[in-house]
């Protein structure tokens, strides 16, 4: 029994560590989500500010592409001078010249007509604005996962509760029944205080349990975004996603390592890194641009003799460095070949992670199946034990044995489920089916 009621308050610890630094988001306008765990993922997108935030992200991103872009369409730039010498004047030939103000309007258009770093930028940032959109289908995979992982967490603690209380039930029957035999002296009083011990126990963790699974709770209502006054109602139970997962299909489901976020956003990277060597090239070939100047004089001044307008072409034309491009070249080369050494060690790990979690999941249905049996075993034998104690044949102690027996079997049964769920839970994850 005490082995027992240690275990569980760890996993209270654990629980109320999991849930204290989590605030509120955002209230539901009844007040009350009535959810099954498909619904809870799909809230949970819609509301999570992860997700608005990576979704945000992909906004920015096209918004920079488009700066990009617009860096080599026409420039148009104006400007308005006024100019007053202040009476000022000046000799030439013999006569004083007064100089009037002189007032212009310029205007200046400017085309981009050839720059290969242009055209290499529009591409990176293309797939700059790619990677950003998988992030965010990364961020939606993270928030289904955790939101999953915490209905399942809910779950698991309202189930020991009632564990919890109907071992609290059954000691109550046996405390009383004992009272009675202590009261025609069958019983010895040491008996009856044993078993009240155990009582007061059961009822201190019923109540610890209590306070974390809001705790249990309050995570899934960070997850779904929503504030701490929002009712949520689970309307699945462990048996019903018992009966609704079906593992021997992720069993069997194929495993595509390029399909996965991670391993699509190192492509990214590997692509970025290809791109970049290519505009260290392109930051040796020559930049053209053309320009058109416009001027509409509003004042003339005596002496002018500028035109009014003027084209002409601009050409940048890389010489000599002293080999600092070349060096630049070097150095994006050494990058896009860790860029690739990473996303083969990255596809590596995966693939011996699917491993893992194909066994993880196999073992976790296994030992559900063994306490399945030791749950109808030890139900028994404490039926059995109850039975013989009432009569007078079995002692205390051999009856807080059989109800500690019988609850380690029902507390490892819900924790061989939830091994189930989160097995499960990983596998998917990783196969991208959530």
């Amino acid at each position: 029994m005490k082995n027992q009621i240690v275990i569980i308050i760890m996993l209270l610890v654990v629980c109320e560590h999991a849930g204290a630094g989590f605030t509120s988001a955002r209230s539901n306008d009844n007040n009350v989500l009535r959810l099954t765990v498909e619904e809870a993922k799909e809230y949970a997108v819609q509301h999570n500010k992860n997700v608005w935030n990576a979704g945000l992200s992909v906004s920015e991103a096209q918004k920079r592409t488009w700066e990009v872009i617009s860096a080599g369409l026409p420039q148009v730039n104006a400007s308005v001078d006024y100019t007053n010498m202040m009476g000022f004047s000046m000799s030439f030939a013999g006569f004083e010249i007064a100089l009037p103000p002189t007032s212009n309007f310029q205007a200046t258009v400017t085309q981009l007509l050839f720059s290969a770093s242009y055209w290499v930028g529009i591409k990176m940032s293309k797939i700059g604005e790619e990677m950003t959109e998988t992030t965010r289908l990364q961020a939606e995979l993270d928030v289904r996962h955790q939101t999953q992982s915490a209905y399942y967490a809910v779950l698991v603690a309202q189930e020991n509760r009632e564990i919890l209380e109907q071992n609290l039930k059954n000691l109550e029957a046996i405390a009383k029944t004992t009272e009675d035999l202590v009261r025609i002296g069958v019983a010895e009083q040491t008996d009856a205080d044993q078993i009240k011990v155990q009582v007061l126990m059961m009822t201190n963790v019923i109540k610890s349990i209590e306070r974390n699974t809001e705790l249990a709770y309050n995570l899934l209502r960070f997850q779904l975004g929503v504030d701490g006054d929002t009712q949520i109602v689970l309307t699945q139970t462990l048996d019903d996603l018992m009966e609704v997962k079906n593992t021997n299909e992720i069993l069997t489901m194929d495993f595509d390592v390029y399909d996965n976020y991670t391993v699509r956003l190192l492509e990214g990277q590997i692509d970025l890194a290809n791109k970049q060597v290519s505009l260290e090239k392109a930051s040796m070939l020559p930049t053209v641009a053309a320009f058109y100047n416009y001027t509409y004089k509003i004042a003339k001044s005596t002496f002018d003799m500028s035109p009014n307008n003027v084209i002409g072409l601009q050409a940048n034309i890389p010489i000599f460095a002293s080999g600092q491009r070349h060096v630049k070249t070097q150095q994006a080369r050494i990058n896009l070949e860790k860029a690739q050494n990473n996303r083969d060690l990255i596809t590596e790990s995966l693939l011996l992670q699917e491993k893992q979690l194909r066994f993880n999941l196999n073992s976790a249905i296994e030992t559900l199946e063994l306490q399945k049996e030791a749950i109808d075993v030890a139900q028994r034998v404490f039926e059995s034990i109850t039975r013989k104690y009432q009569h007078g044949t079995a002692s205390s102690l051999e009856v807080t044995t059989a109800n500690t027996s019988l609850l380690q079997a029902q507390g490892n049964y819900v924790n061989a489920m939830m091994d189930v769920f989160t097995a499960q839970t990983e596998l998917e994850k990783l196969l991208n089916t959530m």
